[in-house]
């Protein structure tokens, strides 16, 4: 038993330090929180819990959960394009494992809720990720929705051009201002000429009115946020159970929660929904290590 333990010490120390790597390589694309109303959603940033608050700077692959009570969220980029989040939203910022087949990497991955996303011009910005869409070509102002299997998409202003993601030999979808797309489950989505009415009366509040960019103000400003407690499984298994790209690097950067052993017990119960957990969970001896 003592040679076991060892053996998961190391390939948890040895893991923990691997996540750090692909973090660190995008450390140079930092976002920066500039509004948080309501209840504070809780930022994961490698492998840190923390409280949102305006002016923390955050890196790629950062995981934003907003809770029920939380009003809006934003997120402001090096480049001038905003995010604004809803309640009962997940999103990653800047996914390092998803490089979209646009001119740059998405700005982020909407797994679930509501994301208002505003690029001054087509090439400005990233595009933008879910489980069923692609947004290569971003202009203007869109606003989209995850619930489920479903997926919709509202252009506000300007237009996109939309990939239906898992549909193969799907053709690109222009969709302009006024439109919204619309897609449930594997069936092949559509366009309407205007958004309807389940979708307006779902929108968050706060996404009615266009607010300035506010990056300007942190400037030259340090901001530290408060440790948060780190989430249990049940919060994060829509990321541990995320497509493979998305929860590839997770065994990695959150390894250390296997010391834990409800969250361990729950990675061993779910294991077959995320099996890149299994060289931690069941790490094999070094050769030669006695017995």
């Amino acid at each position: 038993m003592q040679v076991g333990r060892g053996v998961l010490r190391r390939a948890l120390l040895l893991a923990a330090l691997a996540g750090l790597l692909p973090l660190a390589a995008h450390a140079a694309d930092t976002a920066l929180v500039t509004i948080v109303e309501g209840t504070a959603p809780v930022v994961i940033d490698g492998a840190r819990s923390l409280a949102a608050v305006p002016g923390m700077k955050l890196g790629a692959a950062a995981l934003i959960d907003t809770a029920a009570g939380t009003s809006l969220v934003r997120v402001e980029f090096a480049d001038g394009s905003t995010l604004d989040l809803g309640p009962d939203s997940h999103v990653m910022l800047l996914p390092p494992g998803l490089a979209g087949s646009g001119p740059k990497a998405p700005a982020f991955y909407l797994l679930q809720g509501w994301a208002k996303h505003s690029v001054a011009g087509k090439t400005s910005g990233g595009g933008q990720l879910s489980p069923q869409l692609e947004l290569t070509q971003v202009a203007g102002v869109t606003v989209g929705r995850v619930a489920g299997e479903d997926a919709m998409l509202f252009v506000e202003s300007g237009k996109v051009q939309l990939l239906e993601r898992k549909l193969k030999g799907a053709p690109p979808l222009g969709v302009k201002a006024g439109e919204m797309y619309a897609r449930s489950g594997a069936e092949k989505g559509s366009i309407a000429p205007r958004p309807s009415a389940a979708f307006l009366q779902g929108l968050p509040r706060s996404f009615r009115d266009t607010l300035p960019p506010l990056a300007a103000h942190f400037k030259g400003k340090t901001v530290e946020a408060k440790p948060a407690p780190m989430p249990g499984y049940a919060a994060l298994k829509p990321w541990l159970t995320a497509e493979p790209a998305i929860r590839r690097e997770f065994p990695r950067r959150f390894a250390t929660l296997a010391h834990d052993a409800t969250f361990r017990e729950a990675l061993v119960k779910n294991v077959a929904s995320h099996p890149e957990w299994e060289p931690i969970l069941f790490p094999k001896p070094a050769s030669g290590a006695s017995r």
